[in-house]
């Protein structure tokens, strides 16, 4: 298959451009071009292992993301059934939805959100960030009732053993990263519960996905094997 140069434009024009604006806004927020550009242990001087647990749970949230859109991607383009439409429209609100928990995981949003309402420079008081950490949790659990009810016959027909484990240590997380960071065990039970949800959330759509591809692309069953 030839790719055109009107092609390469379209895919690469993008890329250049959100490069150059980056670059801009960095630049104008007091960032070096080194400091946006380089790996963060480079740049702190430490162990490429720092964060390790939490570059890991990054890189299943893209996984994830990436298999729901290519998956529905694959499925659109079959032409298949009217009814795949709800799959298509399913795995690419997983996406959205996964792509949205990588962003937040990579830029700890969540922890951030207490400095949009105080200010950047403002020394919040750790029950305050726990607050506003937690206001931002009640947003993503009402997100994903709000997915889950959307899309609750499909879920149901698809074996959610996968997706009900993801729940239950994403919330177990969740709850233990509210309690002080004191309290022993505490780091290895909030991200080791994270890290496993997130792993089961990727099981999960590739579970989903592999079968329904399968579905789509499975021969029509003919006349003979009919009767």
């Amino acid at each position: 298959m030839k790719i055109s140069l009107l092609t390469l434009l379209k895919l690469y024009l993008p890329m250049i451009g959100f490069m150059i604006v980056t670059a801009w806004i960095g630049r104008w927020a007091g960032f070096t071009m080194f400091e946006l550009v380089s790996d963060p242990a480079e740049i702190s001087g430490q162990s490429a292992f720092i964060g390790f647990f939490s570059q890991i749970g990054n890189l299943l949230w893209c996984a994830t993301a990436a298999i729901c859109f290519f998956s529905a991607s694959i499925i659109r383009a079959s032409g298949s059934k009217p009814a795949d439409s709800q799959t298509v429209a399913f795995l690419i609100f997983s996406g959205l939805l996964s792509t949205q928990f990588l962003l937040d995981d990579q830029f700890r949003l969540h922890e951030r959100f207490s400095r949009v309402l105080y200010g950047p420079e403002a020394v919040v008081p750790r029950a305050v960030q726990n607050l506003t950490e937690l206001l931002v949790f009640i947003v993503y659990a009402l997100l994903f009732v709000a997915f889950v009810t959307s899309f609750r016959k499909l879920i149901l027909r698809s074996q959610p053993v996968f997706l009900c484990l993801a729940v239950a240590f994403l919330g177990l997380s969740t709850i233990v990263d509210q309690t002080p960071e004191t309290m022993f065990g505490h780091y290895e039970l909030e991200e080791g519960c994270k890290l496993l949800g997130i792993f089961s959330w990727l099981m999960y759509f590739c579970q989903f996905s592999a079968r329904k591809i399968q579905l789509v692309f499975a021969p029509a069953p003919t006349n003979a094997l009919l009767d």
